[in-house]
């Protein structure tokens, strides 16, 4: 029972993600799972030394309404494409924010801010959005944690009366893109920072809006 625990949702064929020590990420799939230990075949070349025997790291099985995440341990890393691992804890269940959402497939312009230093605006799609955090599609590669800025026109979508809005995020789970996109890019939940009263309620304002118009349909 105690290895069921552990292990959770954990079984074979299941995609998971690898939170490495450089802090990128490697997508996986389960190979076979048994107790604490498991065998995830790598989706994607890593860079030499990134995965030696000893790395603790997050292990983490994205979800449409939240995340399992553990911390394991590398036991064996005989090379390219698998890796052993052995999980640590039971898993920890991360919850998607629970305002409403509304689903918007909106492009919009990313600019990641790293070092004080503002980086160069890249495409993204915005996938969802609500009053308190988006979610990015195919966004260039990021990382938990990241202070990141959206550019987004939410009077593309119909029945909206709210323009363009630029808001600052910060990123709270990031994981590859799904097989078939750009292997470089990542998907991203962002929730939305403090102290930009007048962007937060303009995407008030738009949900709302979105939401109105689903309820009288």
């Amino acid at each position: 029972m105690a290895s069921v625990a552990i292990a959770g949702p954990l079984g074979p064929g299941v995609q998971v993600g690898l939170q490495l020590p450089s802090s990128s990420t490697c997508a996986a799939r389960v190979a076979s799972c048994s107790g604490r230990s498991l065998v995830l075949e790598l989706l994607e070349e890593i860079a030499p030394g990134a995965l030696e025997e000893g790395s603790v790291m997050d292990l983490f099985m994205p979800l449409s309404w939240g995340m399992y995440k553990w911390l394991c341990i590398v036991s064996c890393h005989p090379g390219q494409p698998k890796v052993e691992v052995e999980l640590l804890d039971a898993p920890m269940f991360i919850q998607r924010r629970l305002d409403p959402r509304v689903g918007v497939a909106l492009a919009a312009e990313v600019c990641l801010f790293r070092n004080n230093k503002r980086g160069e605006p890249h495409e993204a799609v915005v996938a969802d959005l609500s009053n308190g955090g988006l979610k990015l599609e195919r966004a260039r590669q990021l990382r938990s944690g990241d202070i990141i800025e959206v550019q987004l026109d939410l009077s593309a979508t119909p029945a909206s009366s709210t323009g363009p809005v630029t808001l600052a995020g910060r990123v709270v789970m990031a994981y590859p893109s799904p097989p078939g996109d750009d292997p470089a890019t990542t998907d991203a939940h962002v929730c939305f920072l403090e102290g930009q009263p007048e962007a937060l309620a303009s995407v008030g304002r738009f949900v709302a809006q979105q939401l109105k118009c689903r309820w009288e349909a």
